[in-house]
């Protein structure tokens, strides 16, 4: 009677578990397809520039690059004369819509631009 008692009672867990077991095995085989769908996601957004976005990209860049270089607290007055490499209607671009006040820093500059302070690291950087 002991034998059928426990054998009873290993059934009846085995019942129960089997569908906890497979429902957790169904829920990491769905997050395993989203993952690979996110990764296939940030391969498309890593495809190549055409030449006119890497061109923007690259006077973005040196705009920033030259934000950085003024000394700050800075005027508006003294940080545009301070930004120079940059194409005529980039500069003017940037006089129009920087707020004339006086930066504490060149993230002050970027956030007023509407531009991310810190921006992410470059993928070929990583």
């Amino acid at each position: 009677m002991r034998k059928l008692n426990m054998g009873l009672m290993m059934a009846l867990a085995l019942g129960l578990a089997v569908p906890s077991f497979s429902t957790a095995f169904a829920a990491g085989t769905k997050s395993t397809k989203s993952a690979s769908t996110k990764t296939d996601d940030s391969s498309a957004a890593a495809a190549p520039m055409s030449k006119d976005e890497a061109q923007k990209v690259a006077e973005h860049n040196k705009l920033r690059s030259e934000i950085k270089k003024v000394k700050y607290p800075a005027p508006k007055a003294t940080i545009v004369s301070h930004v120079k490499g940059i194409k005529a209607d980039d500069k003017k671009w940037f006089t129009d819509t920087l707020p004339d006040k006086t930066y504490e820093s060149a993230d002050d500059v970027f956030t007023a631009l509407g531009w991310e302070a810190n921006p992410a690291a470059p993928a070929a950087a990583k």
